[in-house]
C-alpha cells in the first residue's frame, strides 16, 4: 500500500509555480482535506498579482493560475477575502487574459501560442465558476488547434500568429493534461447534456488513443509515438486519474480501471523511500526524466480516484 503521507511530504517540500500549487490544491480537495486546500489557497491569494492571477510567480504564464480557481471558490464560501480574489481570477480568464481575436486563450504572455496544458488550467476552472459556455468554447478551440484526427492525440503547442505548430510532438503529458482536465471538469458537474455527452465521448476516445502507446510496463514515452524518447510516469498518473474518475463517475466502463491500475502501479513502483515519484517528466524544463510537483499531486489524485471505486 502506498504511503500517501510520504507523497504529500515530498510534494509540499517542492518549490511550486501557480499550476503546481493548483494541482496540489486539487490533490488536497480530492483527499478530503479542505484545511490543507485552504492553506494552499490563502498563500496563492497572498501572491495574487495586479491582473488577478492567483499564485503569481513573475513568470510568463497567462492561464496556469486558473488551476487555483476551483479551490479558491470553495474556500471563498467562508472567507470574503478569498472570495473576492477568486472573482478577480475568474474575470482574468473570462475577459482580461491574452487571447486571439476569436477568443482562444494564449498560454503565455507575449506569445500567441495555444498549449494542450491550458485545457486543464482553464476548462475545470470555468465549470467550477458556473461559466460552462466559455469553458466549452475554450475546450473546442483548443481541440481545433491541437487535436490530430489521424492519431486521436494532441499536439503540444500551436502558434496562432503563424498558423504553425511550435511543437508538433504528441507529448504524453499534453494529452494527459487534456484527459485529466476533461475528467475533472465532468466531475465538477456539467448540466448541459449535449456538452456532457460530447466531453465524455471525446475523453474516452483520447484515453483509447493513448492506451495504444502504453509500454508493456505500463508507462508512456515522453513523445507517445517516439520510442527513442524516455519513458515517463507522470503521463500515466494523469491518464490513470482520468480513467479512474470516469469509471467512478459512471461515464467509462469498469474495464478502464484495469488499464488505470497498471499505469498507476507502474509509476508508484518508482516512488523512493522519501515519497518522491522518480522517472517522470521532470521540472523545471519538463524535457528530461526527473521529479515534479505535478507528478506528486497526480499520484495522490489517482489514488483518491481509485479509492472511490471501492
Amino acid at each position: 500500500m502506498t504511503d500517501t503521507s510520504a507523497l504529500w511530504r515530498a510534494l509540499l517540500a517542492m518549490q511550486r509555480f501557480g499550476w503546481e500549487q493548483g494541482v496540489a490544491s486539487h490533490a488536497a480537495l480530492d483527499s478530503g482535506d479542505l484545511a490543507l486546500a485552504t492553506l494552499l489557497i490563502r498563500d496563492a491569494v497572498a501572491r495574487q498579482d495586479a491582473d488577478g492571477q492567483l499564485g503569481a510567480m513573475d513568470d510568463a504564464a497567462a492561464v496556469n493560475s486558473g488551476s487555483l480557481l476551483e479551490a479558491a471558490l470553495l474556500v471563498g464560501r467562508d472567507d470574503a477575502v478569498v472570495a473576492e480574489a477568486a472573482q478577480r481570477q475568474r474575470w482574468w480568464l473570462l475577459r482580461h487574459s491574452p487571447r486571439d481575436d476569436w477568443g482562444v486563450l494564449h498560454h503565455l504572455k507575449g506569445a500567441e501560442e495555444v498549449w494542450a496544458d491550458s485545457v486543464y488550467m482553464v476548462v475545470p476552472a470555468l465549470v467550477a465558476s458556473g461559466d460552462l459556455a466559455p469553458a466549452d468554447m475554450q475546450y473546442r478551440m483548443h481541440r481545433e488547434q491541437l487535436w490530430d484526427a489521424s492519431t486521436g492525440l494532441y499536439r503540444h503547442r500551436f502558434d496562432m500568429a503563424t498558423r504553425t505548430c511550435v511543437r508538433d510532438a504528441f507529448w504524453a503529458s499534453g494529452s494527459g493534461w487534456v484527459a485529466a482536465g476533461l475528467a475533472r471538469a465532468l466531475r465538477l458537474g456539467v448540466a448541459a447534456e449535449t456538452v456532457r455527452e460530447r466531453w465524455e465521448t471525446e475523453a474516452r476516445a483520447l484515453l483509447d488513443a493513448c492506451t495504444r502507446y502504453a509500454t508493456p510496463e505500463g508507462r508512456f514515452h515522453d513523445v507517445l509515438d517516439d520510442p527513442s524518447t524516455f519513458t515517463d510516469g507522470c503521463a500515466g498518473l494523469m491518464l490513470a486519474y482520468a480513467a479512474f474518475t470516469g469509471v467512478a463517475d459512471g461515464w467509462l466502463p469498469t474495464s478502464y480501471a484495469d488499464d488505470a491500475a497498471a499505469w498507476l502501479d507502474a509509476s508508484l513502483a518508482r516512488v523512493d523511500a522519501t515519497g518522491v515519484v522518480r522517472d517522470v517528466c521532470g521540472a523545471p524544463g519538463f524535457d528530461a526524466p526527473g521529479t515534479s510537483a505535478e507528478a506528486q499531486a497526480f499520484a495522490i489524485m489517482a489514488l483518491a480516484a481509485r479509492d472511490r471505486l471501492a
